[in-house]
């Protein structure tokens, strides 16, 4: 679930901004730095975005009546920092859980919405607008919306809680959640997404804001090596003791 903030006064009460629900998918890595202490990496796709309406009458503002939802589509790295604990949940069956905190880099890769309002459905045939975001100077398509000196490039912060269960030897599950804030506008300066045909203006210097919920299957990679190393060890040794009958 993913939103953004604004921070200035005079667009928070210009329009409402409501979360949507999105998904990502990728992959993780975690290393013990000490013996209570983790540092999990993640690489991953993800999308996020906001439903922003008009919460003015003003016709001459631009925002009466208006909707408009987009979901954006980054590349991602959660980097957190992480102290395990153990927990029992009745006899002997027992569970780890984490608390953490670390950066979050995002690259930006594009998007896609819709929008409409009173403006639009007078400008634009069919009242509504379909578009992908573009990046790229000048007039956009009639399917683009066109964001000028975007913060391509963006950082933030995680803070995450994770609950580890180990169903077998050197398998675990991981159900992770992720709170995070992005520290960068998504647009530098007070530069907006604009649209072919009509005065609106998407309103972008904001920055991102999530809650997300992610479940992960681990292998302990260092214990299958140490199992991989233990064969070929058995398997020379036997052969050692069989050359030695023969002689």
């Amino acid at each position: 679930m993913s939103w953004t903030r604004f921070d200035d006064r005079d667009l928070r009460s210009q329009y409402k901004v409501t979360p949507i629900i999105g998904y990502s998918a990728g992959a993780h890595l975690g290393f013990r730095v000490q013996k209570r202490y983790f540092l999990h990496l993640s690489l991953i796709y993800s999308t996020k975005g906001r439903l922003i309406e008009g919460k003015t009458t003003n016709v001459l503002n631009h925002a009466e009546g208006l909707v408009d939802r987009v979901r954006l589509s980054y590349i991602e790295m959660p980097i957190i920092y992480a102290i395990d604990f153990k927990g029992k949940l009745g006899g002997n069956k027992e569970f780890k859980y984490n608390i953490g905190a670390g950066p979050l880099v995002s690259y930006w890769l594009g998007g896609v919405g819709y929008a409409s309002s009173n403006e639009i459905r007078e400008d634009v045939k069919g009242g509504l607008i379909d578009y992908h975001v573009a990046f790229k100077r000048g007039n956009p398509s009639t399917s683009e919306m066109t964001v000028q000196s975007a913060n391509r490039l963006q950082l933030g912060l995680n803070v995450a809680g994770s609950l580890i269960f180990e169903p077998i030897p050197s398998r675990r599950i991981m159900l992770t959640v992720r709170y995070e804030v992005g520290g960068t506008y998504l647009t530098k300066n007070n530069n907006a997404g604009t649209f072919n045909g009509t005065f609106y203006q998407q309103p972008l210097q904001s920055r991102n804001k999530g809650l997300r919920v992610s479940v992960a299957y681990l292998f302990d990679l260092k214990n299958d090596q140490r199992k991989k190393g233990k064969s070929v060890s058995d398997k020379k040794k036997g052969k050692n003791i069989t050359i030695r009958k023969r002689r």
